[in-house]
């Protein structure tokens, strides 16, 4: 297969997503250095890639507005200039990770004669394989998501690459993340992000504070606890069972997790946007599953460990449950001594 010139990645959202996606990016990257890379993103998660090294252009899109009001002309109209732009910069190849039929539409729009993505068996909507001209056949047996879409970068001709993911947060960012560390006389410390998107991947809140706690006895560790957007409450509950721990309240912008998570001792969270930027650091990570798939959604690096229960309804990806979350019932004890072995991974 010829050096494509110009590639088009297309992965719209979510957080998480992108950041599964990020080691696909770095290997064609790495195999095309000459090459011109774009990336075809919703305008909502675009911030995270506008501090991945490496990305030639950025293309931003917003397919929520049309959705909501499909009969206003102006919710297009961006859209439209997009594509525009699109075609003008005359891609040559374009690889659609997410496999939606409106991913796969667009990966056609752009222009690029060939077109990559997933196959009948994989693809997210059916239809959306229609749209490729090179398809990735079935995963079987079911691998982790991060190798599917290195699988599926490998169709243009790239190597995996096993390497951490080189942001390049902006100063104000890491000063501030600076400030907040030197005001809590913080060097070494270990991270906890409690939130969870939906609530069936949730740990309770009393064992969080079991964990604070062990840590600051057991280990001598301090902990920063991140929150997000709606989740202080979270923070206020873990820290009713601290004890004398006293964690550090970090919350803060995503872009900030950059240079926390990246000094951080570990990082001990659920299957979140969070966690999955622990890993595309490189720092060591402790993942409490549930409904999701340790062995599709978990860390993907040596450093880390998962703790989960399988139940006959494992992994059923539900965002409300019957059965109580029991899935989530993990024991203190057992996330106590996953991290003490990422540690000593760590170490």
């Amino acid at each position: 297969m010829r050096v494509p010139a110009r590639i088009l990645v297309v992965r719209l959202s979510s957080l998480g997503d992108i950041l599964h996606t990020l080691p696909a990016y770095q290997s064609l990257r790495r195999a095309f250095p000459h090459s011109e890379i774009g990336w075809l993103v919703e305008k909502r998660t675009s911030f995270l890639l506008s501090v991945v090294s490496g990305i030639d252009s950025l293309h931003v899109i917003d397919t929520r507005g049309p959705r909501e009001t499909p009969w206003a002309p102006r919710r297009w109209l961006p859209i439209l200039r997009t594509m525009r732009e699109l075609r003008r910069r005359r891609y040559d190849l374009a690889i659609d990770f997410q496999g939606l039929l409106k991913t796969a539409l667009l990966s056609r729009l752009s222009g690029a004669p060939r077109r990559i993505g997933f196959g009948i068996s994989l693809v997210r909507e059916r239809p959306a394989h229609w749209f490729y001209n090179r398809v990735l056949g079935k995963d079987e047996p079911p691998g982790h998501v991060v190798d599917l879409n290195l699988s599926l970068a490998g169709l243009a001709g790239v190597a995996p690459a096993a390497e951490s993911i080189r942001f390049q947060p902006g100063a104000p960012d890491v000063e501030a993340v600076n400030s907040l560390l030197r005001k809590a006389q913080l060097s070494e410390y270990a991270v906890i992000n409690p939130g969870g998107g939906w609530k069936t991947k949730i740990w309770k809140t009393d064992k969080y504070g079991a964990v604070v706690r062990a840590l600051h006895d057991r280990l001598q560790l301090p902990v920063v606890i991140t929150t997000g957007p709606g989740e202080e409450w979270m923070f206020e509950r873990i820290a009713c069972h601290c004890g004398p721990a006293n964690p550090v309240h970090a919350h803060v912008p995503f872009l900030q997790l950059i240079p926390l998570y990246a000094r951080a001792r570990l990082v001990i969270a659920g299957d979140t946007g969070p966690l999955h930027l622990a890993c595309a650091l490189g720092t060591p990570v402790v993942g409490l599953y549930g409904p999701t798939s340790p062995h599709r959604n978990g860390p993907w690096h040596t450093r880390s460990e998962v703790v989960y229960r399988e139940l006959p309804c494992s992994f059923c990806y539900g965002r409300t449950c019957p059965t109580q979350n029991e899935c989530m019932d993990l024991e203190i004890a057992e996330v106590f001594e996953a991290v003490c072995r990422c540690l000593g991974k760590a170490g």
